[in-house]
């Protein structure tokens, strides 16, 4: 947004300096301006060139998470998990049983 502000600027400021055309030398009004051009091409140019510059991008790199593995208990000798339903609450419990 800058270099189009800086942009707008200088071609506000320096493009109005070849607006009067050849009556650049006053009372010469006749003579024209052979090289009026070439401060106008060369402000212009430089500012293209830093228009067209492609801009740095900075990616952030992703975050890694690391998903810690669930602790699976051996049930003591004898007994085995089983799942059941708690009848009060409707939910699946899991719950040592003897074999």
């Amino acid at each position: 947004m800058k270099k189009i502000i800086l942009a707008l600027s200088l071609f506000a400021l320096f493009g109005t300096a070849s607006a009067h055309g050849p009556y650049r030398y006053g009372w010469h009004g006749g003579y024209g301006c052979g090289g009026c051009w070439i401060a106008p091409a060369v402000i212009g140019g430089a500012i293209g060139y830093e228009l067209s510059r492609p801009a740095t991008v900075y990616v952030e790199p992703q975050p890694i998470y690391t998903v810690p593995q669930p602790v699976v208990q051996q049930p003591p000798i004898g007994y085995h998990w089983q799942e059941m339903i708690d009848p009060q609450t409707n939910l699946k419990k899991i719950v040592l049983v003897p074999n």
